[in-house]
């Protein structure tokens, strides 16, 4: 009896060890790619398995257009059910339909790749297709707020920084006199670190502003640094810092209030592409370099005009001249138009969020958004 006991417990296991492999097999995400015609529309779909992205190709009429969407595995292929094809005298807009996925019109005037909503003529946009944002306007101090799209802006004043919410708008002050730029300050995920300006020539000590309680403290530093100084940029919730005059690499954990020299031998390290490389730390204080990373959309301006840029395909998304973009989350990009800040994403398109007439004369690295 005990021994057929073994035995049905054994195939009891097995059994169940055949249907976890059986499982995974048929429900864990892996990296595919099919092609298939809906409506003389060609389609190429790839799953990466790795980025946790779909990508799709379309092809009609001679013309192309692709797009990339972060989104988990889905449990089927073929995702684009339908492909509506909107053309008029020098724009060509498809509009895909899934049931799985949101996916946005691509559209393409004078041989432009334009996003569709700068296209107005509603034949081939149907207003439907375009949200619309509602927001109570408001004003603090000699600002102007719009739409803040749920989130929290830490505006350099000179002496601190406004902090604009949808619920509520304040501000904290940091130093005695007016600072009218501050170089010296980065984002670190949830937290912004500035050197204290209230030092003259060399300070000895960081500032951190934890955003999410607007609490405000302090990394001491064992030796003075220079203003000739720069960062280099984040990763990993850390900060890196060159110290052009001594030749010294910082590396800044504001999160645990360290801050570390990381310079060994002469060689600092830089993020290039998302990969460290040791370099020579007469390079980085001779030359003001920054990190790069692998990303799979970026947003960039070529002669002022604004770009949304996946792989080899670069599309326009806004009408404006425009000056500087202040900060990337995701698929949103923040950027200035004159003294006004503006948001896009491919859900809202191009939303006015602050006016702010002090940006006409200075706005560098003094926007952060959390």
């Amino acid at each position: 009896m005990r021994k057929l006991n073994k035995i049905k417990k054994k195939n009891v296991f097995l059994f169940l060890l055949l249907l976890l492999i059986l499982f995974y097999g048929v429900f864990h995400s892996k990296s595919y790619e099919v092609e298939y015609t809906l409506n003389d529309v060609q389609i190429k779909e790839h799953f990466d398995k790795k980025e946790k992205l779909y990508e799709f190709h379309f092809q009609t009429k001679e013309k192309e257009f692709f797009i990339r969407i972060y989104h988990k595995f889905i449990q089927s292929k073929q995702l684009v059910n339908d492909v509506e094809i909107k053309e008029k005298e020098n724009t060509l807009c498809i509009i895909p339909k899934s049931s799985k996925l949101d996916i946005e019109p691509l559209c393409m005037q004078n041989e432009e790749y334009i996003s569709f909503h700068l296209i107005e003529d509603e034949e081939i946009i149907p207003p439907f297709l375009k949200k619309e944002i509602s927001y109570e306007e408001k004003t603090y101090k000699n600002m102007t707020l719009y739409a803040l799209n749920n989130a929290k802006y830490y505006i350099w004043n000179y002496e601190g920084f406004d902090i604009i919410t949808n619920k509520e708008q304040k501000s904290i002050s940091l130093f005695k006199e007016d600072i009218y730029n501050i170089p010296l300050a980065i984002q670190v995920g949830k937290n912004i670190v500035i050197a204290d300006y209230d030092s003259k020539y060399a300070f000895q000590k960081f500032y951190v502003i934890n955003t999410q309680k607007d609490k405000l403290r302090e990394i001491a530093l064992e030796k003075e640094i220079s203003y000739d100084t720069y960062f280099l940029g984040t990763s990993s919730k850390r900060a890196y810092l060159v110290d052009k005059k001594n030749k010294v690499e910082y590396e800044i954990y504001p999160k645990r209030l360290l801050i570390e020299n990381i310079t060994n031998n002469n060689q600092g390290r830089i993020l290039t592409n998302g990969e460290w490389e040791a370099i020579n730390m007469n390079v980085l204080a001779s030359n003001e370099m920054y990190f790069t990373y692998e990303e799979n959309t970026t947003f960039k301006i070529e002669d002022n005009q604004l770009y949304k840029v996946q792989g080899d395909y670069k599309t326009r998304i806004s009408n404006y001249n425009v000056k500087e973009i202040v900060s990337t989350k995701e698929d949103t990009v923040y950027y200035l138009v004159d003294e006004k800040l503006y948001y896009y994403n491919a859900r809202d398109g191009e939303v006015l969020t602050i006016r702010n007439f002090e940006w006409n004369f200075n706005y560098k690295n003094m926007i952060y958004i959390v």
